[in-house]
Parts: C-alpha cells; structure tokens; sequence
C-alpha cells in the first residue's frame, strides 16, 4: 500500500464548494483534528497495532489486511493515515456522484419546464429528489467517519461548505404551478440561472499563497 504522510491530513485549505477530485481531497482532510500532538485516531490506532499483546478482532482485521504489526510505528503511522484517506475519499466519491445526478436531473427537469412539458419536469423532480435523499444520506455518513478519526473542528461546516446540496423540486402538478409562474415570470435565462445547482459552486478556490496568508501554519 502506497504510504500517504500524517502531514496531509493535517493541512489544506477549507474554504471550498467546488466539487473536483483534488480539491476534494484536500478539503476533505483541511479540518484540524482537535488531538493533541501524537494523539490523533491513527497514533493511537497504531501504538495498539504495534503491540502484539493487545488483541480483539478489530486490530486482528488491521494486521492481517492493512498493516504488518512488525513494521516501525512511524510507518504503520503512515499506513493507517492512508487506509483512512482511502476510506474518507470513497465516501467523497458517493456524495459527488449522488449530486452530479441531481444536478443531470436537475438540467432536464428545467429544459421540461423551458418548453411546458411538465408531466415529463415531474419525471425528473422524482429522480432528482431520489438523488438527494442518497446525497444527504452520503454526506451524513461522510460527517460520521470524519468524526470517528478525529475530524472534530469545523467538521459539519467542512463538509457541508464542500457538498452544498440544494432544495428539493416539486413533484406533485400542485406543487409544479409555483414553478409555471415563476417560469413565466423571468425570461429562460433568469429561470436558468435561479434554479441551476451549479451556479452555487461558483466560488474561486484559494491557491496555496491565499491559505498561507489567511490561516497560517497552524492557525
């Protein structure tokens, strides 16, 4: 397993709502664990896999499939710090893919509505709200990982800046009649860029320099 260092989980800047991978990544581990120095979940985690005498079927699991307990307890350090990435960057993944298909959804619903079909606009409202019930659900569990490693400072501000998850469409023809009239009360540019879910990612991500100059080191 590729080691990846104690360091990156520690760093990185966390004002973001743009949703490509990298980026992701590297807000997703921008939260400062509240441990302190040589507590943090892998520290800890990894002085108990070192020590053989210490047995339950949890670190059983952890020696046999992600580290060999006979290696230095920096490198187990590293080891575990990446098993956790690897974990935290699938739960990302599942919440990305349940928001890409709200907002594919999203797009044909308005295109129904741009062009009056609205049978066909509930349609898509039902298969978009099913994809936002899936990305909260995702984004809970991502909240509750991140949690359980030690992610406790800024966690759900972190995670919920980073997955911006909008309302649910109306998917009754009762509800739909509030939509007609706003449609028909804005020009199908204006209606586009009101309801479109990307237009709320729009927020320039910081470089490197802006995170130095407004968080500092440790800050």
């Amino acid at each position: 397993m590729a080691t990846v260092s104690s360091g990156l989980i520690r760093q990185g800047s966390r004002n973001t709502t743009h949703l490509h991978r990298p980026q992701l990544f590297q807000a997703l581990f921008s939260t400062k664990s509240s441990s302190k120095p040589g507590n943090s979940t892998w520290e800890r985690s990894a002085k108990r896999v070192k020590d053989t005498d210490v047995t339950d079927p949890y670190l059983d699991k952890i020696r046999a499939e992600t580290v060999d307990s006979a290696l230095q307890l920096k490198t187990i350090e590293d080891e575990l710090c990446g098993a956790i990435g690897k974990a935290l960057g699938k739960q990302g993944d599942k919440v990305l893919a349940a928001i890409r298909d709200m907002t594919n959804e999203h797009m044909r619903y308005t295109e129904c509505i741009e062009s009056r079909e609205f049978n066909a606009a509930l349609e898509f409202a039902n298969r978009h709200n099913e994809a936002r019930k899936r990305a909260i659900k995702a984004r809970w569990e991502l909240l509750v990982h991140r949690q359980a490693v030690g992610f406790t400072v800024d966690n759900h501000s972190v995670v919920h800046e980073t997955f911006p998850i909008h309302d649910a469409l109306p998917d009754t023809l009762t509800a739909l009649d509030g939509a007609r009239g706003e449609h028909d009360n804005l020009s199908t540019a204006e209606y586009h860029a009101k309801s479109n879910p990307s237009d709320l990612t729009k927020e320039k991500f910081p470089d490197q320099l802006d995170w130095w100059r407004t968080r500092g080191r440790w800050k």
